[in-house]
């Protein structure tokens, strides 16, 4: 049986909620979500369900999608503004 890796981006958000907050990590290629109480378990979750997307994928004869580029970088940017500028 042949393997291959498939390298999908993967973007995680610290979530509030009533308890506390979760980490969500977000699929965009998929469409696909989980989320985790840490970062890590955030990561694992994820990987777990693209696993299980991609199996169920192939089980139903549907096209993959092609892996994502390597070549991305997602930062954020903090700019300071004047509040009368508001």
């Amino acid at each position: 049986m042949d393997t291959r890796v498939h390298s999908y981006r993967v973007i995680i958000e610290k979530e509030s909620q009533k308890k506390g907050f979760v980490y969500v990590a977000y699929a965009p290629t998929l469409g696909i979500s989980d989320f985790g109480k840490t970062i890590d378990e955030a990561v694992k979750n994820i990987e777990k369900a693209i696993k299980l997307f991609l199996e169920t994928l192939i089980e139903l004869k549907k096209p993959i999608p092609d892996p994502d580029s390597d070549e991305y970088f997602v930062t954020t940017s903090k700019v300071k503004i004047l509040s009368s500028a508001v």
